[in-house]
């Protein structure tokens, strides 16, 4: 995707992973621009949640937030959400007020458990060559970009990578290590300060009818990077090449923004 008076495309972690879930979807969404009829519920929900998770992190910089003034902070994000965005595809009547309950449970869990910490950074974006220093391969068309929800300080001096993501279900241990997103922001990390982070945390909030929150470490290393490299590289290579086809899994199809789009494929 490249932007007016960019010098190089750029190319994020919500495309590899788009393309791979789905090439064709991939094809509408980014080579043609084709926006979502609907925004599925979670996908709101999710960002509300992050664009919140976003303030209480930059309070525990200067004078933490109390759990109430978190509250309050993600019941009015929510609920100006729900009032202003009229592609929500809510799958029941009562749906926001739920996602309200949990999302407050939520923001809740959170703040009791960073609330001893200290960010060095927030939100803080990045764009970076996409080069592998232990192989040398570059990707010279692109550079990859990114934002990491937070950095804090770790006990030994060096950093603790965080990122917060909200689900439906618990995760497990290997989601963790296999996330795409946390290879790329190590890799990240490491070409922004020289070094390796001292932990990487996924804080997993998870929506289920009692909210909890899970906390999954991993850690990456240079063959990680280099695998990841190697695979946004093939993939580049096939949308260059216009290398685009459905994936047919139940799964994926029935929360699918494309649908119709679909129906039209092949022509």
């Amino acid at each position: 995707m490249k932007i007016k008076n960019e010098p190089r495309d750029h190319y994020s972690v919500s495309q590899l992973t788009t393309y791979l879930r789905c090439p064709l979807s991939y094809y509408y969404q980014y080579d043609l621009g084709i926006s979502w009829k609907t925004t599925p519920s979670a996908v709101a929900f999710g960002k509300t949640m992050h664009d919140a998770i976003a303030q209480v992190n930059r309070s525990l910089m200067d004078i933490p937030m109390s759990q109430d003034d978190a509250e309050d902070v993600f019941t009015q994000l929510w609920s100006h959400t729900v009032a202003t965005d009229d592609s929500i595809g809510w799958k029941r009547t009562d749906e926001a007020g739920k996602l309200l309950t949990k999302g407050v449970g939520l923001i809740r869990l959170y703040v009791e458990e960073y609330k001893d910490a200290r960010p060095v950074a927030v939100e803080l974006p990045w764009r970076l060559p996409i080069l592998d220093p232990a192989s040398g391969l570059f990707i010279e068309s692109r550079d990859a970009v990114g934002i990491i929800d937070a950095l804090f300080q770790s006990a030994e001096g060096g950093h603790n990578l965080v990122e917060v993501k909200t689900s439906s279900r618990s995760l497990s241990c290997g989601d963790a290590e296999n996330n795409l997103q946390l290879t790329l922001y190590s890799y990240a990390h490491n070409m922004l300060y020289g070094e390796k982070e001292s932990d990487i945390s996924l804080v997993v909030l998870v929506k289920t009818q009692e909210p909890k929150l899970q906390l999954l470490h991993t850690k990456r290393c240079a063959a990680d990077y280099t695998r990841l490299i190697s695979l946004m590289e093939k993939v580049i290579m096939c949308i260059d090449k216009g290398i685009y086809y459905p994936n047919p899994e139940p799964r994926i199809c029935c929360t699918c923004s494309y649908k119709e789009e679909c129906k039209d494929w092949p022509k």
